[in-house]
């Protein structure tokens, strides 16, 4: 693959991507669909380890909705109390609320966001630059730089 094809789709990549940031739940439950974390309490790590995993701090995913059973989750993925993270790939929980000590939803982080699409857009640039002078380089360096004679 050539490196402009390869700055291409990394600018492409910086223009689609977005940086987020988790607030506390400032409504009584979130909108269904919206991405959520909910950190659990130590309790509630112990009594969802067989479901969840050992030391688990907390749990991503997408609200699916409350019932009286508690909160359902389309798990993407947990977070360690060491810090570390494990990939889910959607299975849907659900959290009893006495486990649960606080929720988060993630929204737009829209400074940061900009500021990656900003790089994204100057790095095309610059990659579309030096490709050109490149290019240019070439082409003077194969015809030697001057005209033969007549």
């Amino acid at each position: 693959m050539s490196p402009m094809r390869v700055a291409i789709g990394l600018s492409a990549l910086c223009f689609t991507a977005g940086c987020y940031n988790y607030h506390r739940l400032a409504t009584p439950s979130p909108e269904p669909g919206s991405y959520i974390a909910a950190t659990l309490t130590d309790q509630g790590a112990r009594d969802l380890a067989r479901d969840l995993g050992p030391n688990v701090f907390a749990v991503r995913g997408r609200y699916l909705g409350e019932s009286d059973a508690g909160i359902s989750l389309s798990v993407s993925s947990v977070e360690l109390k060491g810090g570390d993270d494990a990939a889910w790939a959607g299975e849907t929980i659900t959290l009893p609320p006495s486990t649960v000590r606080s929720l988060d939803v993630r929204r737009l982080a829209k400074g940061r966001t900009l500021l990656l699409a900003s790089a994204g857009a100057g790095s095309l640039v610059l990659t579309t630059l030096v490709a050109a002078l490149v290019v240019n380089s070439t082409a003077v360096q194969a015809g030697g730089g001057h005209t033969g004679k007549k």
